[in-house]
Protein backbone atom coordinates (compact mmCIF):
# COMPACT_ATOMS: atom_id res chain seq x y z
CA UNK A 1 0.00 0.00 0.00
CA UNK A 2 1.44 3.60 -1.24
CA UNK A 3 0.16 7.43 -0.07
CA UNK A 4 1.69 9.94 -3.02
CA UNK A 5 3.91 12.68 -1.39
CA UNK A 6 2.04 14.47 -4.63
CA UNK A 7 -1.20 14.72 -2.40
CA UNK A 8 0.56 16.77 0.41
CA UNK A 9 2.91 19.77 0.52
CA UNK A 10 4.31 18.98 3.87
CA UNK A 11 4.97 15.30 2.40
CA UNK A 12 6.53 16.81 -0.57
CA UNK A 13 9.13 19.24 0.93
CA UNK A 14 10.32 16.45 3.31
CA UNK A 15 11.13 14.45 0.46
CA UNK A 16 13.13 17.62 -1.10
CA UNK A 17 14.65 18.68 2.24
CA UNK A 18 15.72 15.09 3.03
CA UNK A 19 17.96 15.27 -0.61
CA UNK A 20 19.56 18.50 0.51
CA UNK A 21 20.36 17.48 3.96
CA UNK A 22 24.24 16.75 5.13
CA UNK A 23 24.55 12.91 5.70
CA UNK A 24 24.72 12.62 9.22
CA UNK A 25 21.73 15.15 9.64
CA UNK A 26 19.78 12.67 7.23
CA UNK A 27 21.03 9.77 9.37
CA UNK A 28 20.04 10.97 12.69
CA UNK A 29 16.12 11.88 11.08
CA UNK A 30 16.29 7.89 9.62
CA UNK A 31 17.02 6.74 12.88
CA UNK A 32 14.49 9.16 15.07
CA UNK A 33 12.05 8.38 12.54
CA UNK A 34 12.21 4.71 12.60
CA UNK A 35 12.59 4.98 16.97
CA UNK A 36 9.07 6.94 16.53
CA UNK A 37 7.04 5.12 13.84
CA UNK A 38 8.02 1.43 14.79
CA UNK A 39 6.30 1.16 17.77
CA UNK A 40 3.23 2.85 16.42
CA UNK A 41 3.05 0.23 13.47
CA UNK A 42 3.55 -2.89 16.13
CA UNK A 43 1.09 -1.30 18.11
CA UNK A 44 -1.57 -0.80 14.97
CA UNK A 45 -1.04 -4.29 13.71
CA UNK A 46 -1.37 -6.08 17.17
CA UNK A 47 -4.69 -4.28 17.74
CA UNK A 48 -6.27 -5.69 14.42
CA UNK A 49 -4.29 -9.35 15.00
CA UNK A 50 -7.48 -11.29 16.37
CA UNK A 51 -6.31 -15.09 16.19
CA UNK A 52 -2.70 -16.48 18.05
CA UNK A 53 -1.49 -17.18 14.56
CA UNK A 54 -2.16 -13.32 13.46
CA UNK A 55 -0.29 -12.35 16.57
CA UNK A 56 2.80 -15.01 16.46
CA UNK A 57 2.93 -14.30 12.21
CA UNK A 58 1.77 -10.96 11.60
CA UNK A 59 2.24 -8.79 14.91
CA UNK A 60 5.49 -10.34 16.09
CA UNK A 61 7.39 -9.94 13.35
CA UNK A 62 6.15 -6.21 12.03
CA UNK A 63 9.06 -4.23 11.09
CA UNK A 64 9.59 -0.82 9.90
CA UNK A 65 12.28 0.36 7.27
CA UNK A 66 13.22 4.14 7.05
CA UNK A 67 14.86 5.91 3.88
CA UNK A 68 15.65 9.09 2.56
CA UNK A 69 12.70 8.69 0.19
CA UNK A 70 10.07 7.00 2.26
CA UNK A 71 8.83 4.61 5.15
CA UNK A 72 8.41 1.07 4.49
CA UNK A 73 6.14 -0.94 6.75
CA UNK A 74 6.84 -4.93 6.83
CA UNK A 75 5.06 -7.78 8.49
CA UNK A 76 6.31 -11.95 8.87
CA UNK A 77 9.64 -10.79 6.76
CA UNK A 78 11.68 -12.28 9.43
CA UNK A 79 13.33 -15.59 8.56
CA UNK A 80 13.14 -17.19 11.68
CA UNK A 81 10.68 -20.33 12.11
CA UNK A 82 8.40 -20.14 15.27
CA UNK A 83 8.30 -23.12 17.80
CA UNK A 84 5.92 -25.17 15.28
CA UNK A 85 9.08 -25.08 12.45
CA UNK A 86 7.02 -22.92 10.15
CA UNK A 87 8.31 -19.45 8.95
CA UNK A 88 6.42 -16.42 8.97
CA UNK A 89 7.22 -15.45 5.76
CA UNK A 90 6.04 -19.05 4.62
CA UNK A 91 2.24 -18.24 6.61
CA UNK A 92 1.77 -15.07 6.31
CA UNK A 93 -1.07 -15.34 3.39
CA UNK A 94 -3.10 -17.47 5.08
CA UNK A 95 -2.43 -15.49 8.38
CA UNK A 96 -3.37 -11.91 6.60
CA UNK A 97 -6.15 -13.49 4.07
CA UNK A 98 -7.38 -16.61 5.99
CA UNK A 99 -8.73 -19.72 3.14
CA UNK A 100 -11.09 -21.80 2.30
CA UNK A 101 -12.17 -23.39 5.62
CA UNK A 102 -14.45 -25.98 3.82
CA UNK A 103 -12.20 -27.16 1.24
CA UNK A 104 -11.10 -30.42 1.64
CA UNK A 105 -7.57 -32.34 1.36
CA UNK A 106 -7.07 -35.66 0.07
CA UNK A 107 -3.54 -37.96 0.34
CA UNK A 108 -2.49 -41.22 1.07
CA UNK A 109 -1.36 -42.97 4.34
CA UNK A 110 -0.41 -46.09 5.14
CA UNK A 111 -1.16 -48.05 8.13
CA UNK A 112 0.92 -49.70 10.68
CA UNK A 113 0.26 -52.85 8.81
CA UNK A 114 1.70 -51.93 5.51
CA UNK A 115 -1.44 -51.39 3.81
CA UNK A 116 -2.24 -48.24 1.84
CA UNK A 117 -5.76 -45.87 2.09
CA UNK A 118 -6.99 -42.57 1.08
CA UNK A 119 -7.14 -39.86 3.96
CA UNK A 120 -9.76 -36.55 3.20
CA UNK A 121 -9.55 -33.89 5.96
CA UNK A 122 -10.26 -30.67 6.53
CA UNK A 123 -6.71 -29.34 6.81
CA UNK A 124 -7.59 -25.70 6.58
CA UNK A 125 -10.44 -25.55 9.04
CA UNK A 126 -8.17 -23.85 11.92
CA UNK A 127 -7.69 -20.81 9.70
CA UNK A 128 -9.82 -17.48 9.57
CA UNK A 129 -12.39 -17.14 6.22
CA UNK A 130 -11.26 -15.69 3.63
CA UNK A 131 -11.60 -12.07 3.39
CA UNK A 132 -9.99 -10.07 0.32
CA UNK A 133 -9.40 -7.02 2.17
CA UNK A 134 -7.34 -8.59 4.82
CA UNK A 135 -7.33 -9.98 8.14
CA UNK A 136 -4.72 -7.59 10.59
CA UNK A 137 -1.79 -6.16 8.22
CA UNK A 138 -4.13 -4.25 5.51
CA UNK A 139 -6.43 -2.75 7.84
CA UNK A 140 -3.48 -1.69 10.07
CA UNK A 141 -2.14 0.11 7.61
CA UNK A 142 -4.94 1.85 6.19
CA UNK A 143 -5.33 3.13 9.76
CA UNK A 144 -1.63 4.31 10.60
CA UNK A 145 -0.38 5.82 7.39
CA UNK A 146 -1.78 9.12 7.98
CA UNK A 147 -0.02 9.22 11.02
CA UNK A 148 2.67 7.75 9.93
CA UNK A 149 2.99 10.43 7.50
CA UNK A 150 2.13 13.23 10.07
CA UNK A 151 5.02 11.44 12.54
CA UNK A 152 7.45 11.96 9.63
CA UNK A 153 7.18 14.93 8.92
CA UNK A 154 7.34 16.32 12.75
CA UNK A 155 10.15 14.08 13.18
CA UNK A 156 11.80 15.51 10.50
CA UNK A 157 11.10 19.05 11.16
CA UNK A 158 11.65 18.96 15.17
CA UNK A 159 15.10 16.81 14.19
CA UNK A 160 16.33 19.31 11.96
CA UNK A 161 15.56 22.57 14.47
CA UNK A 162 17.36 20.30 17.15
CA UNK A 163 20.66 19.94 15.30
CA UNK A 164 20.41 23.81 13.83
CA UNK A 165 20.47 24.89 17.70
CA UNK A 166 23.51 22.27 18.36
CA UNK A 167 25.57 24.30 15.70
Amino acid sequence: MRISVFNSKELQGVTVAMKSFDREVAKQIRRVTKAVVAPEWSKAVREHASTRLQQRVLADTSRVAVSDQNVTLKSASVGRALSGGIKPSEAVAAAEFGANRGEFTTYRATSKKGKTFNVRRRTKAQLPARKKTGHAVYPAAADIIPRIASLWVQTTVRTFYELIEKR
